[in-house]
């Protein structure tokens, strides 16, 4: 029994001992001043850049000089163009009806040339019978060559009328895919919408928008790997061909519409080598890969 006991008022102090110990320490490493905070060392950190995905080269856009009502789309989206193939044709009866009116135009301004040609040969001959003046044969001659300006008159009038008519069927600027055809026969299509058509090469490329304490950092020939930025599923890989040498100003705005913050980038472009097409205007984070 006296044994039990002893152990027992043993077990308490050794207790208490480790407790006071333990608060000792504690009291001792909170009193302590604060390690001084170790600053990230660029150098060591993994370079990664956000960017947009564009076709090789940069997109381009189609639109329209004048508000026209839609009456035929020729290409379907996704579709591969070549230069000068018709994307949609706009209402162009005004313009055919003025080409038509010019044609008719030259059409009589060489029928009668051919009228005064014809009595010019007459007056000549009559005048070297003396059957009529010189005088007469002479202002033959000269009517003749005014129909033959109103002749030239005429042509560059059908050429500039046959242009406006052409400026009503859109046809593709570059060999390439029709990423986006936003237009349906019936729409009223207007200059402003020259962001419905988009056409840029089949292959594609990353802006990436490089902050400017990684500028030093990316060089033309680096690696990266592109995930899509919400997902982060890899997309591809890519590799660096050219660094902007400009750096320009951001605008980005917080919840707080009063408040704006401005980030200095420059651009690069990473040519993209893809799994698979991607849409344009897709945000992709680009890792870094090894050298």
């Amino acid at each position: 029994m006296k044994l039990r006991s002893i152990i027992l008022i043993l077990g308490i102090i050794l207790v208490a001992s480790v407790g006071l110990t333990t608060i000792r320490f504690s009291l001792r490493r909170a009193a302590r001043p604060p390690e001084p905070f170790r600053a990230p060392v660029l150098e060591e950190a993994p370079a990664r850049l956000y960017g947009l995905i564009e076709p090789l080269g940069r997109e381009v856009f189609v639109g329209p000089l004048y508000a026209r009502r839609v009456v035929e789309v020729a290409v379907r989206e996704g579709a591969m163009v070549c230069a000068g193939d018709v994307l949609i044709r706009l209402d162009d009866d005004l313009e055919a009806q003025a080409v038509r009116i010019a044609e008719a135009r030259l059409e009589e301004a060489v029928r009668r040339l051919a009228i005064t040609k014809d009595e010019l040969a007459r007056k000549r001959a009559l005048a070297r019978d003396q059957a009529v003046s010189e005088f007469e044969a002479t202002r033959v001659a000269l009517q003749a060559a005014l129909e033959e300006q109103q002749i030239e008159t005429a042509r560059a009038e059908l050429e500039a009328r046959r242009t406006e008519w052409e400026k009503l069927t859109l046809r593709a600027p570059v060999d390439g895919r029709v990423y986006k055809l936003d237009i349906r026969p019936g729409e009223l299509i207007t200059p402003q919408d020259y962001g419905r058509i988009v056409i840029g090469r089949n292959e594609q490329q990353v802006r990436l928008f490089v902050e400017t304490f990684w500028r030093a950092r990316v060089q033309p020939g680096d690696r990266f790997l592109v995930r899509d930025a919400e997902t982060r599923r890899e997309v591809g890989e890519g590799v660096v061909r050219e660094v902007s040498p400009y750096v320009g100003t951001r605008g980005f705005r917080t919840e707080d519409r009063l408040e704006r913050l401005d980030t200095k980038f420059a651009q690069a472009v990473l040519e993209l080598k893809a799994t698979e097409p991607l849409p344009l205007g897709l945000l992709v984070l680009c890792e870094r890969l090894g050298p």
